[in-house]
């Protein structure tokens, strides 16, 4: 995809957006090797039904959805109240390696800051090299402690 003919939009998802949504998440859920199930789809109708838990964003060409970005909120006593976490981000292959990703934490740090939000987290692979040097270079680092996490 050329990018001077990218036109980069990002408006919040609402119930109307579902269906290119769920593509989106399909194509994501694939890429990453994980199950998209009705659990999955479930948490993203909370997600969409509850301004509370957090939001999602069309990444969007024009008016054209080639990506998304859900970001939930948590409360922490470390970092001194309510805190954003960066729970999916996914940008179609065709578009990535253009900017689109910084471009996606700018928004999000200035949505973080107007919401008075005292940090913004994310969770890389491992293996996603790629990315972790872009958040590296965004001002993102790693915390001394592991994520550990028991599903119930």
């Amino acid at each position: 995809m050329n990018d001077h003919n990218l036109e980069l939009n990002f408006r919040i998802a609402q119930f109307i957006d579902i269906d290119p949504l769920m593509a989106l998440v399909h194509e994501f859920y694939e890429f990453e090797q994980m199950t998209c199930d009705q659990d999955v789809i479930k948490a993203f109708n909370a997600l969409l039904s509850d301004e509370q838990l957090g939001v999602i964003w069309l990444i969007c060409d024009r008016d054209r959805p080639i990506g998304y970005v859900a970001l939930t909120f948590f409360f922490s006593m470390e970092y001194h109240g309510r805190c954003g976490l960066v729970d999916e981000l996914y940008i179609q292959s065709e578009y990535r390696g253009q900017g689109i990703g910084k471009q996606v934490f700018q928004m999000l740090e200035n949505y973080c800051q107007q919401m008075h939000m005292r940090s913004l987290s994310l969770v890389v692979d491992f293996w996603n090299d790629k990315a972790e040097a872009l958040y590296t270079k965004l001002g993102f680092h790693r915390e001394k402690r592991h994520l550990m996490v028991k599903h119930i």
